[in-house]
């Protein structure tokens, strides 16, 4: 207890001195307007003046609760956010420290705790008016009481675990998929005593739920429908499961907003979209829940509202080396899961369920780094048992026949290099060298997408790039000699025939604001000028957009676009092109570029017609 309790110190200081070192940087005392930390600094400052919101976009514990409290005790204060939130990383290390001593071992615990204390991530993100760190906070202590439930098996323990559930949902709402197998457990505890397991089911059912309510209630006045303690559910469900969505990171791509739309209308909810999406390219639908997996578990950071790259500079604790990245926690994760499944029991089996369902659900949604930091514990816990695990082999061979040592050696070998594998290249190997052809097969047409644009109209889009957000989008250079592309785009069949139509193609472009555009487009044997007047914004990036006189689409379904751009004297100018896509529909010319001197790539074009509604 005394070296966890040491453990727990150094985490304190750890958090305590970046606290310092980033106490006066903007993004922690003014966070920007368009941020979610200004978002939750605003409300708090409102609901501690009595003024409550008329309903909660968010989940609604951190800044209807937590930030309110800390503001009546020093009305906008950043040092008391601080020191707050540094206290609840440290008991989030002790709470992990704890829990997986009671699970695996004294070792295994201090490991765990030890993982946590140093985790650059988990530390990076304590100063930050996010609620990441209040999550995982959370989560250790649902992994230590729920230990303790099944050892004293006291009605007060398990209405205590249901209630710390209902507090880490409203914190952080993908904690509702974890409660279910937290009743598992308990009626698996009480089996031979089924009264008393029913009633602790319903009496924690309540528990659970009775903290929502209040907001629940609001929200139902607001929307007209049961959102639950958060309306903003079918928006982040439409952020990450979209046929045009990332993998991770985020975007808004046209059928965002029209799922989103509907949902609103109450004509068809988000759930009901994605289920449509999935009965017509099923395999699609997997393929990209897949790269979210890989990204769940890869090393890289997805930024957002804060980056480790940019806030982090502003502090040199930050770069110290013996502090660890977040890729060997998971990595030790995934050896201590495969390490210790023999040895699987009641309690550990909660541990893994609770792992992989918060990995599962955070992939159903989409990934950022900050996701994660809430899952953190959970994974410190498996990756302290696999260093307990991994330290015990020594003495175990000695006991052990040579050749019996010599196949568990090279398991464990492979074990290390599979895992760190996973963690490190894995998602990039699958980029580079896999995900070009699985598209191909996937969807051999590209993204076509139609939906009601307003009341009048409905919008097709056609497109053959991927993400722009988080994907192989990349400037490729007009040079001094000038760029030639011909662009082949799908044209769904109903589109194509439509009697009563408008086109226009978009060509995602890159270069200083005051760049002169200068060139042509040849569609259909009618030549266009491309000036400035042709750019637009959309999605934060600059597209040149240039209206059809008609639509001519050849017999194998093609619209075939022929462009011709001459680069500013004074300006860097590049076109988006998509060097992770790869149909064969994209031809890239220029005296600048010798042929083969250009990877496989798709010009980031878009064709957009518009039919009115009879």
């Amino acid at each position: 207890m005394q070296v966890l309790l040491l453990v727990g110190l150094v985490a304190l200081v750890l958090r305590g001195v970046v606290c310092m070192e980033l106490s006066s940087h903007p993004t922690v005392v003014h966070p920007a307007a368009v941020t979610d930390m200004a978002t939750y600094r605003a409300l708090a400052m409102d609901i501690r003046q009595g003024k409550w919101p008329d309903h909660f976009d968010y989940q609604p514990f951190y800044y209807t609760i937590f930030l309110p409290l800390l503001y009546c005790l020093s009305p906008g204060s950043t040092t008391l956010i601080l020191v707050a939130q540094t206290l609840v990383g440290t008991l989030a290390v002790l709470f992990t420290g704890w829990a997986t001593a009671l699970l695996f071992g004294r070792k295994a615990g201090l490991a765990a705790a030890l993982l946590l204390a140093l985790s650059r991530f988990h530390i990076f993100y304590t100063p930050f008016l996010l609620y990441e760190v209040l999550a995982s906070l959370w989560l250790s202590i649902m992994l230590w009481l729920s230990i303790l439930a099944w050892r004293g098996n006291r009605l007060w323990q398990w209405l205590l675990l249901a209630g710390v559930c209902a507090v880490a949902t409203l914190t952080r709402g993908n904690a509702l998929l974890l409660f279910p197998g937290v009743l598992g457990f308990m009626i698996w505890r009480n089996r031979r005593r089924p009264v008393r397991a029913t009633i602790l089911l319903l009496l924690s059912l309540c528990l659970f739920y009775l903290p929502q309510l209040p907001y629940a209630l609001r929200n139902w006045k607001y929307a007209g429908r049961w959102t639950g303690p958060s309306t903003a559910g079918d928006k982040v469900l439409a952020l990450g499961n979209t046929p045009e969505a990332p993998p991770g990171g985020l975007e808004y791509p046209l059928l965002y907003h029209a799922w989103c739309r509907q949902s609103d209308d109450g004509q068809v909810s988000v759930p009901r979209n994605m289920v449509r999406w999935f009965l017509s390219e099923p395999l699609a639908v997997l393929e990209l829940k897949a790269r979210a997996f890989l990204l769940y578990w890869d090393r890289r950071e997805i930024p957002n509202n804060v980056s480790i790259q940019r806030e982090g500079k502003a502090s040199r604790l930050l770069s110290f080396p013996l502090l660890v990245p977040y890729f060997l926690i998971a990595a030790l994760a995934l050896m201590g899961m495969a390490l210790n499944w023999r040895r699987r029991s009641p309690k550990r089996l909660l541990l893994y369920y609770m792992a992989w369902m918060f990995c599962f659900s955070t992939v159903l949604f989409y990934i950022l780094a900050r996701f994660r930091i809430a899952g953190l514990p959970l994974q410190c816990a498996f990756a302290g048992a696999g260093v307990q695990a991994l330290l015990a082999l020594p003495r175990r061979w000695r006991k052990m026949d040579a050749q019996v040592v010599r196949q568990q050696r090279l398991m464990i070998i492979l074990l290390v290099i599979g895992s760190f594998f996973f963690t490190c290249a894995a998602y990039s190997l699958y980029q580079d060298y896999g995900e070009a052809a699985a598209m191909r097969l996937l969807r051999p047409q590209g993204v076509c997408v139609t939906c009601s644009q307003d009341d009048s109209s409905t919008i097709t889009r056609s497109y053959d790039h991927g993400p722009l957000s988080f994907g192989g989008v990349s400037p490729l250079r007009i040079p001094a000699a000038g760029l030639d592309i011909t662009k082949r785009l799908c044209v769904p069949a109903d589109a194509a025939s439509a009697a009563d139509k408008t086109a226009c193609f978009r060509l995602l472009v890159f270069a200083p604001p005051n760049a002169v555009w200068k060139g042509t487009l040849e569609h259909g044997g009618v030549r266009y000028p491309i000036t400035n007047a042709n750019l637009e914004q959309d999605r934060f990036l600059n597209w040149l957009r240039v209206p059809l006189e008609t639509l001519a689409v050849q017999e194998d379904g093609m619209a075939v676009f022929r462009l011709r751009l001459q680069p500013d004297a004074k300006a860097e100018m590049a076109v988006g092109a998509d060097f992770l896509r790869d149909f064969h529909r994209t031809d890239f010319a220029s005296p600048d570029y010798p042929a083969g001197s250009i990877p496989p790539a798709e010009a980031c074009g878009e064709l957009d017609i518009i039919i009115p509604k009879e």
